[in-house]
C-alpha cells in the first residue's frame, strides 16, 4: 500500500476476478481487510462506482495476503482458501449475536445448515441484515449452507416437504436457504451427509449442479463423507466436482488421511469440525506443547495453524470473543518444517 495510485491499480485488476475467488475461497489478511475496511467504508457507502473499488480492494489485500502467507509445498496447494470458518450449530437463539461478533472481530465466511434441529439458519440471515446496516455488505462474507436429507432433519421440523420427491425436496431446501439466509447466491452448497444410496446421492447433486448452472450456487460439497471409495465415486460422476470435503477430525475416521491427500491432489478443501473437542490427547501432546512454547500459542492454535499449513479448512464455533480473537490470530503464525512434521506424526500423516 505504497501510495494510492499503485493501491488502485493493483486492486481494480482483482475486481475482474471477484467471482473466481469468491467460487474458490479466500485466504485473508484479517488485519488488512479490517484496515481496507475502515479507509474505504465511507467511499463504499456513498456510490456504486465507490462500491467496486471497495470490492477491489477487500478481494486484492486477500490475494497480496496468500502470496505472501503460504509457504509450505501442502499449503501451496490450497492458495486462495479462507483459513477459518465460523461455524453455527447449535448456537440457538444466540445465532445472530454470535455472528455479528464473529464478523465484527474479522470473520468473513460462515457455515451453516438448513436443519432447523441443530442451526438456526433464518438468524444467520438477520445477522447477515445488521451487518449490512452496520457497513459489512452481503458481498464482503462467503455463506455456505448444507442441504440435509430427511434422516439428519427432525421430523417435527423438517424445512421441505418430506413426501416431495428427492430432486423437489432439494429444491425447497435451497429456496429456503436463500429466504432465510436473504440472499440471491450461495457462495458453497453442502450435502450434509451421503445418502443411502450412490443413485440418491447423485441424484442431490444433479440439483446442485443445477444451482450452479444457474449462478444460484458458487461451488459444492458434501460433509460427513468417510469412505474413500464413496468419496472417489462422487468426485469420478459429478459434472461439477466437490470443492468441499467437510468432516468430523477424530481418531475414529483415521484422521481421514487418504482423504485429505486427495483432496489436497484435487483441489478439494478438507473442512475439519468437532478439531479441538475430539482432540485432547492431541492438544497435550509434546509437539503440540513445543510449538506452543515457541510461538507464545495455546495449543488450540498451533493445532489450527498446523492444519492451515497443511492445506486445510478447520471450522471454528467457539463463543468466546477472546477466543475468536486467538483463533484469527493464527493466520499470522507460522510453523516451522519439523514442527509440521512432528505434528503429522500424531496423525499418522504421510
Amino acid at each position: 500500500l505504497d501510495s494510492q495510485a499503485h493501491q488502485f491499480a493493483g486492486f481494480r485488476a482483482c475486481y475482474a476476478a471477484r467471482c473466481h475467488l469468491l467460487r474458490e475461497g479466500v485466504i485473508h489478511s484479517f488485519r488488512l481487510l479490517r484496515l481496507v475496511e475502515s479507509v474505504t467504508g465511507a467511499a463504499h457507502r456513498s456510490s456504486w462506482g465507490s462500491r467496486r473499488v471497495h470490492q477491489a480492494c477487500l478481494f486484492g489485500a486477500a490475494a497480496i495476503a496468500t502470496s505472501r502467507r503460504v509457504r509450505t509445498r501442502t499449503a501451496m496447494k490450497s492458495a486462495g482458501r479462507l483459513p477459518f470458518l465460523y461455524g453455527t450449530a447449535w448456537k440457538k437463539e444466540a445465532t445472530a449475536d454470535l455472528v455479528v461478533q464473529a464478523v465484527q472481530e474479522g470473520f468473513r465466511s460462515i457455515d451453516t445448515a438448513c436443519q432447523p434441529k441443530h442451526y438456526r439458519e433464518d438468524l444467520v440471515g438477520a445477522a447477515v441484515e445488521r451487518l449490512a446496516q452496520a457497513g459489512v455488505m452481503r458481498e464482503q462474507l462467503w455463506l455456505q449452507t448444507k442441504f440435509t436429507p430427511l434422516r439428519g432433519q427432525d421430523p417435527n421440523n423438517i424445512p421441505y416437504d418430506s413426501g416431495a420427491p428427492l430432486d423437489m425436496q432439494v429444491q425447497q431446501s435451497l429456496a429456503k436457504s436463500l429466504t432465510n439466509l436473504k440472499t440471491t447466491h450461495i457462495d458453497s452448497l453442502i450435502l450434509h451427509s451421503p445418502l443411502q444410496s450412490f443413485e440418491q446421492t447423485m441424484t442431490v447433486w444433479k440439483v446442485f449442479e443445477g444451482a450452479v448452472d444457474a449462478g444460484t450456487v458458487g461451488q459444492l460439497g458434501i460433509s460427513n463423507c468417510y469412505d474413500f471409495n464413496s468419496f472417489k465415486s462422487l468426485f469420478d460422476a459429478a459434472r461439477v466436482k466437490p470443492k468441499v470435503l467437510q468432516n468430523r477430525f477424530y481418531k475414529d475416521s483415521g484422521y481421514d488421511v487418504a482423504l485429505r491427500v486427495f483432496c489436497l491432489e484435487n483441489g478439494i478443501a478438507y473442512q475439519s469440525f468437532w478439531t479441538l473437542t475430539a482432540n485432547p490427547h492431541i492438544l497435550s501432546s509434546d509437539a503440540i506443547r513445543r510449538a506452543t512454547a515457541r510461538l507464545a500459542a495455546t495449543p488450540q492454535q498451533v493445532l489450527f495453524c498446523w492444519l492451515i499449513q497443511s492445506g486445510h479448512q478447520p471450522l471454528t464455533g467457539t463463543k468466546s470473543r477472546e477466543h475468536m480473537r486467538q483463533d484469527l490470530a493464527v493466520a499470522d503464525m507460522q510453523l516451522h518444517d519439523q514442527e509440521v512434521q512432528d505434528i503429522s506424526k500424531l496423525f499418522h500423516a504421510p
